[in-house]
């Protein structure tokens, strides 16, 4: 049992949807007009401007915007750069801004993802305010802003820092707390994921410190519900490491990296991979990782992509190593119908079961079950259609959506596979924070029935497209 109540999280919500917390519009939070300097503003001026208007940050009216903060002020002051410097100089853009009806979660998103502060508000195409991840803080219990900061600060004491151990009690409250706000399961699964790859990009650079530079370019993947940005508190690790083709004595100290990171994360509450897949074992030279991958799709059957598929949501979490390479690769699986029929006939095989009258089981179900009998097959669904619409998409909401663009399947059919695919998370999530299966409330259990009839609607539409045993 993860050590939070999630009782008060797990309350149903009255069906509107509560005007506050991170389900409050940007524009309640956008209180005044934000500082709009020039491009050739300096920053001397600018930052003068910062502080009698006590604004942490400034936009830039330059094509596009841009915007000026505080940290950016703080680096001309390191570079001594000198205070006629124009900011335009100095400046960040273009901005990433969001609409004033958004919920305040994008913006929180937004600045987990992009690792920014401060977020522009538009109303009819003009900037009225900015959003910044104090004002996220304050409508949080338990911000994942908060817990971000931590991570960047902590590693005095290298991978084995005490600050970065068990961070498994954080994640829970965040978790906890985004349910209680009124977030949906596959949302709260994005922060996890985002907070879980800050995570690891900290102990790469703690592991860097302590090994010196790398002999060679390389890059941190992702695989499985980290790759695809999907994580729950109890997701273990699917890693892997590729690195530059020139040196095989490189080959020493990746593994040596691969293993401090590894290590670092278990100890931070990230679970090792039972299967193994993880950096300590899938760490390979980029052109070895191509013939890899060429194998699994020549393979008549594909019996060895299936058995490795978490290389389907492969994704760079840091490094500077190109590896588009490994994309094109697996794109080819849009012209192996083999892997696309093998895909579809696992998915089927995780249907949800049903009771008498062919009622869907929806009652104590643990989080075990909810996984294989639920989020399991959407997944599966997710990976077969993005590899028949050819989508580079990674996430399960951006496959399906590519194939609804594909004509594949239809919009409606994609928008109710995702609905069930957040309700089935947040019911797991429920279950990890509880211990154990909760008692489901009637509406609860509604619910669960209608996503668990999506998930087996679904496999079998796929055996329209996709026939044969399973």
């Amino acid at each position: 049992m993860i050590g939070v109540d999630s009782r008060a999280a797990a309350r149903e919500s009255s069906g509107a949807g509560r005007e506050a917390g991170l389900a409050a519009p940007l524009a309640d939070l956008v209180a005044r007009e934000p500082l709009f300097v020039a491009p050739g503003t300096t920053v001397a001026d600018v930052a003068l401007a910062m502080r009698e208007g006590q604004h942490s940050c400034a936009m830039v009216t330059s094509r596009p915007d841009g915007i000026v903060t505080n940290g950016d002020l703080a680096r001309v002051v390191a570079e001594r750069r000198p205070p006629d410097t124009p900011v335009e100089q100095v400046m960040s853009g273009p901005v990433r801004t969001l609409p004033a009806a958004a919920p305040l979660i994008r913006a929180l998103l937004l600045m987990l993802d992009v690792g920014i502060e401060h977020v522009p508000v538009v109303r009819d195409g003009r900037i009225v305010g900015v959003v910044t991840d104090v004002d996220v803080i304050r409508q949080q219990s338990a911000s994942p802003l908060l817990v971000a900061d931590r991570i960047r600060r902590a590693g005095a004491g290298g991978t084995d820092d005490p600050a970065l151990a068990d961070l498994s009690a954080d994640l829970a409250r965040v978790a906890a707390a985004l349910l209680a706000d009124g977030v949906d399961g596959l949302r709260i699964a994005t922060v996890v994921a985002g907070l879980r790859d800050a995570l690891t990009i900290r102990m790469i650079e703690l592991a860097e410190r302590e090994l010196g530079r790398p002999p060679v370019p390389y890059a941190w993947l992702a695989l499985g519900s980290q790759g695809r940005m999907e994580q729950l508190l109890r997701s273990d690790q699917d890693t892997a490491l590729a690195f530059a083709d020139r040196a095989d004595e490189a080959g020493a100290y990746f593994a040596a990296l691969a293993e401090r990171v590894t290590e670092g994360l278990a100890a931070a509450g990230v679970p090792r991979c039972p299967g193994g897949f993880m950096a300590t074992s899938w760490c390979r030279r980029l052109d070895v990782w191509q013939r890899t991958f060429r194998g699994w799709l020549d393979e008549p059957h594909a019996r060895s992509l299936l058995d490795a598929q978490v290389f389907l949501d492969l994704r760079r979490v840091t490094g500077d190593l190109d590896v588009d390479v490994l994309d094109r690769a697996l794109a080819r699986g849009r012209d192996r119908p083999g892997i696309q029929l093998a895909l579809a006939q696992t998915a089927r095989r995780f249907a949800p079961r049903t009771r008498r009258f062919r009622l869907v089981r929806a009652d104590r179900l643990a989080p075990a079950e909810l996984k294989l009998r639920g989020t399991v097959p959407i997944v599966l669904l997710g990976r077969l259609y993005g590899l028949a619409a050819g989508s580079a998409e990674r996430t399960t909401a951006g496959r399906l959506h590519a194939a609804a663009s594909a004509n594949l399947i239809s919009g409606d059919a994609a928008e109710t596979l995702l609905d069930a695919y957040a309700v089935l998370l947040s019911a797991r999530l429920r279950a990890e924070l509880d211990g154990e299966p909760a008692p489901l409330s009637t509406p609860q259990r509604r619910e669960l029935q209608i996503a668990l009839r999506t998930v087996r609607t679904a496999l079998q539409a796929s055996a329209l497209t996709h026939p044969g045993p399973g």
